[in-house]
């Protein structure tokens, strides 16, 4: 079954007559006959019943009438998403680096962009099958297929709800994401263990939005990057730099964007 046969199907459907799709399409008459002659035979039955003044569908042609457009549209679907991947630039990262290093970045062209979130270990896997132009990441890729083409910091810092006071550790609740490469998640297991904090009180939960909510309505606290308009930072715990690695593919020949760097 040949794409263009159900193209010349969906025509003959749409004009009600072989001769107008004829016309419609630009074909002589007995083109078009022999074209939907060959779909009955390789569906073992027959489409259209045939009469003076055009066609109509017989329960069959119903049924491949359906199909065709589900195919039809899938290719144009197809068409357009080949036709996007060669405008856009692809990126795979975090929700962290997104909400807080290329969200501002991105704003003004985002139709430029399509947005991969991952884990860690999936990032590295949307761009080893180039599913993705670059990924943004804090970890560190060792493949060779890669290569590291800029990095940056990010301050991190342990954040509370905007004017709450009197922090008692051994009550609070600890937002993490899954993510075990993670190093937020990291930081904030090595910190309760340096004050003997339960791990009762370590809550996953991986979206970076609703941890931001959390923390604001004073649920908990949570390692997270300082640059917040919504959070506070607790002064006595020290502050640290975290890494934002840019990767691509070795050798790529695609233009990376210079509004993502610094």
């Amino acid at each position: 079954m040949e794409m263009n046969d159900l193209i010349i199907f969906k025509t003959v459907v749409n004009e009600g007559s072989i001769s107008k799709a004829a016309k419609e399409l630009g074909y002589v008459q007995p083109n078009i006959t022999e074209r939907i002659k060959k779909l009955e035979q390789e569906l073992e039955t027959p489409l259209l019943h045939r009469y003076n003044k055009g066609i109509s569908l017989l329960p069959s042609g119903d049924i491949l009438l359906d199909y065709t457009n589900k195919i039809l549209n899938l290719v144009e679907e197809a068409k357009n998403e080949i036709k996007m991947s060669g405008n856009t630039y692809r990126i795979g990262t975090s929700q962290s680096i997104l909400s807080n290093y290329l969200s501002n970045r991105i704003n003004e062209n985002f139709r430029n962009y399509q947005i991969y979130m991952e884990s860690s270990n999936h990032l590295q896997q949307l761009l080893k099958k180039q599913r993705v132009d670059m990924v943004l990441t804090y970890s560190h890729y060792s493949d060779p297929a890669f290569q590291k083409v800029f990095s940056t910091t990010i301050s991190m810092g342990l954040l509370k709800a905007k004017g709450k006071s009197n922090i008692d550790y051994s009550k609070e609740f600890f937002f993490v994401s899954h993510d075990k490469q993670c190093p937020f998640r990291n930081y904030t297991i090595e910190f309760m263990k340096e004050n003997s904090l339960s791990k009762k009180q370590l809550q996953q939960l991986d979206s970076y939005s609703l941890i931001e909510e959390f923390i604001a309505q004073g649920k908990g606290l949570a390692f997270l990057p300082i640059n917040n308009d919504k959070l506070e930072n607790i002064e006595e715990v020290q502050k640290e730099k975290i890494t934002i690695n840019f990767f691509t593919i070795r050798e790529s020949e695609k233009k990376i964007p210079s509004e993502l760097f610094d």
